[in-house]
């Protein structure tokens, strides 16, 4: 898949949350060292990256979850009336959904 800049920073962001994350770790069956071989495999100023099949369904459920956290990102910027950086986030999240489905 291609990333812009952007995307990459959000998925390394999230990533790195993973590998802080001993139990979230665990549940999806990885170790510390794969979970980090996970996040270091991103391309850090985008590009073509490829998921390797074992972290298929880690980077999807990872990237839908944050797909949600921005959509209460979003909401919460439309009700300060922060209406371009709702609208912002509401874009990456609808971004994020369809790359990571």
């Amino acid at each position: 898949m291609k990333l812009t800049k952007n995307d990459a920073e959000e998925v390394i962001h999230k990533l790195s949350v993973l590998t802080d994350s001993p139990d979230l770790i665990e549940d999806y069956g990885l170790t510390q060292e794969r979970a980090d071989a996970l996040r270091d495999s991103v391309p850090r100023n985008g590009g073509e990256w490829t998921i390797a099949t074992e972290f298929v369904d880690v980077v999807r459920g990872e990237m839908q979850d944050h797909a949600l956290v921005l959509r209460h990102m979003a909401y919460d910027a439309r009700h300060d009336r922060e209406f371009g950086q709702a609208l912002r986030l509401n874009k990456l999240a609808t971004r994020f959904e369809n790359i990571f489905r």
